[in-house]
């Protein structure tokens, strides 16, 4: 979310002419090659609705259903690697060779994830030279805390395009004068799930568009930021451990921006639930105001909190950004966001989960 802070066909079909019955004939074969499966808990058997099925090549992704069930076809032979993620669950992957006209029926069993937590949390973790995601030779915990995050990211941007939705928010801006007199607006944004613009080198803060149009804005963590090359990239990420937030236990992982950057950037957290792994809250500070358009800035940092719109697909439900000044008529803006709420533009998550 953002924070305001100012108002060809084929040679060979080429030469063959496709008549009615050749049409069906190929449309025949290629419907008899498919991969159909289940996706279960490995303690007892239970279908694991929601999780997310891959198959390579061809990059398809889709969503078990209600019972676990998926289904991939008009398949050609040859070997395909599947592959199957849940967050709070290990990741399955799996080789199917197809050979002949018979369907391939699996069943795959994900056990609960298990991660050796720190037992404090480490703050002070030094320049950030070496950014990126974390390498198979660092903290096992944090490749694997890390992976859940990513697989937060990756499951929304799979419902967005599975199921578009709109959504509301109420905005609130409080600004304190040196007085310490309050002016405040409210107003509503009207918002899609591919509004957001992605995180960019030296454009957090940027001048605004659409609902924001005139506004100077700083981009904030938003979660389809943990599967932005770009934003991975230029950030370093570490397992802080446990933390609580509202008396709630979560997983904490910090990230902060590359030193090498020449721009106003962000820095801060993300929380994990401690038990399913899905995002809870997002922390999110601007480093370096003065490399910015925002001269002014002293401080400003925010809190994102994010609720289950779907199983393990979580939705900002609120959001609340402090900004202090150096100078000028107000000492502070206090900004708070607020879900009011959603509609799907098609069909519903809840028609393909009966």
């Amino acid at each position: 979310m953002r924070v305001r802070l100012s108002p060809r066909a084929s040679s060979i079909f080429g030469r063959i002419p496709l008549t009615p019955a050749t049409i069906g004939f190929l449309l025949q074969t290629a419907a008899a090659q498919s991969i159909r499966g289940t996706v279960i808990l490995a303690q007892t058997g239970e279908p694991l609705p929601f999780s997310v099925v891959m198959l390579s090549p061809g990059g398809a992704r889709i969503f078990t259903d209600a019972h676990g069930r998926f289904a991939f076809s008009n398949l050609g032979n040859g070997t395909y690697l599947l592959s199957v993620r849940q967050i709070g669950f290990s990741p399955v992957d799996t080789q199917i060779a197809l050979r002949g006209d018979d369907p391939s029926t699996v069943r795959i069993a994900l056990h609960p994830l298990i991660v050796q937590l720190p037992p404090v949390v480490v703050i002070g973790y030094g320049p950030c030279t070496a950014p990126g995601p974390p390498k198979s030779t660092d903290d096992p915990a944090l490749v694997a805390v890390f992976d859940q995050l990513q697989e937060n990211a990756r499951r929304f941007e799979l419902f967005a395009d599975s199921y578009p939705f709109r959504f509301r928010l109420e905005r609130t801006l409080r600004d304190v004068t040196r007085r310490g007199d309050t002016l405040k607006t409210v107003d509503i944004l009207s918002l899609g799930n591919n509004d957001e613009r992605p995180y960019e080198v030296g454009r957090v803060v940027a001048p605004g568009w659409g609902p924001w149009n005139g506004d100077l804005l700083v981009h904030t963590t938003v979660l389809q930021e943990f599967a932005n090359k770009t934003f991975i990239d230029n950030h370093c990420f570490h397992l802080a451990g446990r933390d609580t937030i509202a008396g709630e236990t979560l997983v904490r992982v910090d990230f902060e921006p590359a030193e090498r950057l020449g721009w106003a950037d962000i820095a801060g957290a993300a929380y994990l639930d401690s038990i399913s792994y899905e995002l809870r809250f997002t922390e999110t500070s601007l480093t370096h105001p003065e490399r910015s358009p925002l001269t002014e800035v002293n401080t400003m940092t925010a809190r994102t909190r994010f609720h289950s719109i779907a199983p393990g697909i979580p939705l900002q439900d609120s959001l609340i950004a402090i900004t202090t000044y150096r100078f000028g008529r107000f000492t502070k803006r206090i900004e708070t966001q607020r879900l009011i709420d959603m509609r799907f533009r098609r069909r519903t998550p809840t028609q393909d989960l009966r």
